[in-house]
């Protein structure tokens, strides 16, 4: 008796340090809220395993178009998605990017950033919905830093990851990481194109 009084001390003790951990003033997403094309139909956002060089979190866009014919639009830089699960992260992108639809399913894989690092990483069975184009002001000032950068290497694609989670889980950018961001190599691609040996975010049919 005194064993299985003393484990669910424990166990809520434990439970109550895990709570006092988060943080209470979480970022969440605020700013005004984005519109898809009306010729799209949003079936599912979800988290993917696959790679992507826009981001280091890869989402899965599900959509299929509402018309006779294939339609497509920009999810912008600045856009956030917003979690369905309490226990995830928000999700941020940093580079404009195509989606598109077709007659049936179709998915396309973007590059998104992690806004909640004290929150799990989103997976596969992960949701999400559009939210709005952030008006928070470091946000803002790290898409227009990294608009005209290459962001696909690792190394630098992490760098630009613990600098959004400096402004939505820290203290803000320091001048170290507004330099390290002006210091990134050039984007030669086009909205949505490739560059020589580089991935390009994925369009495939019903899936």
């Amino acid at each position: 008796m005194k064993d299985s009084l003393f484990r669910s001390a424990v166990a809520l003790a434990l439970l109550l340090l895990a709570c006092d951990l988060l943080p209470k003033d979480e970022f969440e997403p605020t700013g005004t809220q984005f519109t898809l094309d009306s010729n799209i139909d949003v079936v599912a956002i979800t988290g993917d395993p696959d790679i992507n060089d826009m981001g280091p979190m890869t989402i899965a866009f599900r959509a299929v178009s509402r018309t006779s014919s294939t339609e497509s639009d920009v999810l912008p830089a600045g856009l956030l998605l917003v979690r369905r699960n309490n226990q995830t992260q928000h999700l941020l992108f940093l580079k404009d990017q195509t989606v598109t639809a077709q007659t049936s399913t179709t998915k396309t894989l973007v590059g998104t950033f992690c806004c909640n690092r004290y929150r799990d990483i989103p997976d596969a069975g992960d949701t999400f919905d559009l939210g709005p184009v952030t008006d928070n002001p470091e946000l803002r000032q790290i898409v227009n830093l990294v608009k005209n950068k290459d962001v696909s290497r690792s190394t630098d694609m992490f760098m630009v990851q613990r600098a959004v989670q400096m402004v939505t889980d820290s203290t803000g950018l320091t001048q170290a990481y507004i330099d390290s961001l002006n210091a990134l190599p050039a984007d030669t691609t086009k909205l949505g194109g490739p560059a020589a040996g580089r991935r390009t975010p994925g369009v495939r049919g019903a899936s």
